[in-house]
């Protein structure tokens, strides 16, 4: 299906000045703006480097290598839509001001020893920092109509920062707990003989802890990035980008409460050595796939409702 952002408005062949006004030039970064860009690269990187071992190690940040490849696919198909513009070089404080906040949390914490040395919180000041200058500076310079036209491309980058450790642990919670909670409902509907003490499921043949490994956070957040790239390409309204972005949340949920379901049906059927088979190992993948389903079937319902309003509209 076609996205909606790749369809330009026809100008009328009849006003020679709206024409005109359609025409516009392809977005071109001008060298001040690359410059910036590789010098800010240059500045972090060592802090770069440490994102990319930590992409290739983990994971959770797997998808950080895409994010940039993506960002500027979707700046290429917007080339189009963009005019020369004038700079928004006072907007360009408030980025520039956050990553100055947080670079100087960054020096902070690699200068003070009881900060410790763990990667992912020293990560999160030193990309965010990085991004936020790389916001500021694509913001000053690049244009005010450039800046609309890309706003989420440019939002997009901030899914290079890594999660601050303690906002991990809060969001493995939720859906540790949230996915416990689906568990047991399923497991008791479906028949199996069940206890439950807080996460710890007693079965007849098992106990099974629903650990923080099972929150499915990593599939959840491959979900979300991929539902907020495709509301943004295939839909306009901003209620249904809404729907399909927090839609991710119950499908985490249930995709999880199904996986330890399934664990527990294998358990009870086939004996408890099923804990360790290929399903508790493998079946996450084939059920993220799964979770694709209702996920895309809604997005095109919605672009298909959009698509056959905009018909109605013009026939009007």
């Amino acid at each position: 299906m076609k996205h909606p952002r790749s369809e330009a408005p026809e100008a009328s062949s009849k006003d020679p000045e709206n024409e005109k006004k359609q025409i516009v030039p392809p977005l071109r970064l001008s060298y001040t703006l690359i410059g910036a860009i590789l010098l800010l690269s240059a500045v972090f990187g060592k802090q770069l480097l440490h994102l990319w071992e930590l992409a290739m190690s983990s994971d959770l940040y797997s998808h950080t290598l895409l994010i940039p490849v993506v960002s500027l696919y979707l700046v290429w198909e917007n080339r189009g839509q963009t005019k020369a513009s004038s700079p928004l070089r006072s907007l360009a404080i408030v980025p520039a001001l956050v990553g100055a906040a947080l670079l100087t949390l960054f020096i902070q914490r690699e200068l003070d020893p009881s900060g410790g040395d763990e990667r992912e919180a020293y990560l999160f000041f030193a990309m965010g920092a990085y991004v936020s200058f790389l916001i500021g500076a694509i913001v000053a310079l690049a244009g005010r109509d450039a800046v609309r036209t890309n706003i989420f491309p440019i939002f997009l980058l901030l899914f290079l920062v890594p999660f601050h450790p303690e906002v991990k642990i809060a969001i493995q919670t939720f859906f540790q707990h949230a996915s416990a909670d689906a568990a047991y409902w399923l497991i008791k509907t479906s028949g199996v003989p069940i206890f439950r003490t807080g996460l710890i499921f007693e079965m007849p043949t098992i106990d099974m802890e629903v650990a923080p490994q099972c929150s499915g956070i990593r599939s959840t957040l491959v979900l979300f990035i991929t539902s907020l790239v495709g509301s943004y390409l295939f839909l306009k309204k901003p209620w249904k980008r809404a729907v399909i972005v927090f839609l991710v949340i119950p499908l985490g949920i249930a995709r999880n409460g199904i996986r330890i379901l399934i664990l527990a049906q294998l358990c009870y059927q086939y004996g408890p050595e099923q804990i360790h088979g290929w399903f508790h190992n493998r079946g996450g993948q084939p059920l993220f796939v799964v979770t694709l389903i209702p996920l895309f079937a809604l997005l095109y319902l919605f672009w298909r409702s959009e698509r056959s309003s905009n018909k109605d509209q013009s026939q009007a």
